[in-house]
């Protein structure tokens, strides 16, 4: 009873390992390999419980993901014989798991050499047939999409391997172009502020002179009615002081004599003769001053404050001008 029991874990235990030799689970993100004395027997990339000889056959799982390749900043030629310096990462994955397998032995690390090394091949072609300036402003797309296309199909016909995209991250000058690619943007951007000053400066004097002019315009005007409204004033003065003075001539020339003798004899010492013209209305020669009871008859009282000097009527300035000769001192 014993040895059966014995016979039979023994059986079970073998028929364990044997199961467990033969069955192997794929997951979603891998591709198996099946081999045999290391030679490929088949392939498989759909998920599930697969099993294969035990003790013979061998299973190899492989990355199905996308892999990406980082590498160094590399130096490429333009057709100016200038050297760009270009980082760029390409995307890639298995697409074709027996090429893979028996090009690089599914060794990752050799297929992203061989890789890399493709992608400067393509890359420095593209970039020996543009310029600097086209290299870096205007074919970027162009030249990594046209080396993406290339290199994907050499890459799957070779190693079995999609390459996806070839990305750039940056392109920079090299030391011996960047200081005079700088020098170049410092002028071109002088030249367009020197143009827009010049507008502006040109947009100044046109604003300027139209001011000046509107204002010059303005003045005159102002000026002009000006000029009409002070000779309207002084016609209306002059006619009522005409008037007021002419109501009483000899009341105007004794009220001018008074106002002479307030100017020159106020503080001051003249030495004349005492039957001089001058001094007629204080001798009491021609006629006396006013009183108080001649004084309001004799001239009208002025109903407006003078703003000129009074116009004379041509008989009491041409009288006025007789008696100014005649008191000339000697």
């Amino acid at each position: 009873m014993n040895h059966r029991t014995n016979a039979l874990l023994a059986a079970i235990m073998v028929a364990l390992i044997i199961l467990a030799s033969s069955a192997y689970i794929i997951n979603e993100r891998q591709i198996a390999v099946v081999t045999q004395f290391s030679r490929l027997i088949s392939t498989d990339d759909e998920a599930g419980l697969k099993f294969k000889v035990p003790f013979v056959q061998n299973v190899e799982f492989f990355d199905a993901r996308i892999q990406r390749l980082d590498v160094e900043p590399e130096r490429f030629m333009t057709n100016e014989k200038k050297w760009l310096i270009v980082d760029y990462f390409v995307e890639w994955r298995i697409k074709d798991i027996r090429t893979f397998y028996t090009s690089v032995q599914g060794n990752f690390d050799q297929a992203s050499r061989l890789l890399d090394n493709m992608v400067k091949e393509n890359l420095r072609g593209e970039f020996v047939q543009r310029s600097v300036k086209e290299a870096i402003s205007q074919d970027r797309g162009t030249i990594m999409d046209a080396a993406s296309r290339r290199i994907s199909g050499q890459a799957e016909a070779r190693y079995g391997i999609e390459v996806l995209g070839v990305r750039l991250k940056r392109v920079d000058f090299s030391d011996e172009i960047r200081d005079r690619v700088f020098d170049r943007m410092r002028a071109e951007r002088e030249r367009v502020s020197k143009d827009f000053r010049a507008r502006g400066q040109e947009k100044s004097s046109v604003i300027r002179a139209t001011a000046e002019r509107e204002a010059a315009e303005l003045l005159a005007k102002a000026r002009e009615e000006a000029d009409i409204m002070r000779g309207e004033a002084d016609a209306s003065a002059a006619k009522q002081y005409a008037a007021a003075y002419g109501a009483d001539l000899d009341f105007y020339r004794y009220w001018r004599s008074l106002t002479a003798y307030r100017d020159s004899l106020g503080g001051s010492t003249l030495i004349v003769k005492p039957d001089n013209r001058y001094f007629r209305y204080l001798n009491n020669e021609d006629s006396a001053p006013l009183d108080a009871e001649t004084a309001p008859a004799a001239l009208p009282a002025p109903t407006i404050a003078p703003v000129a000097d009074p116009v004379i009527p041509a008989e009491a300035a041409a009288r006025e001008q007789t008696e100014d000769k005649e008191t000339v001192l000697p």
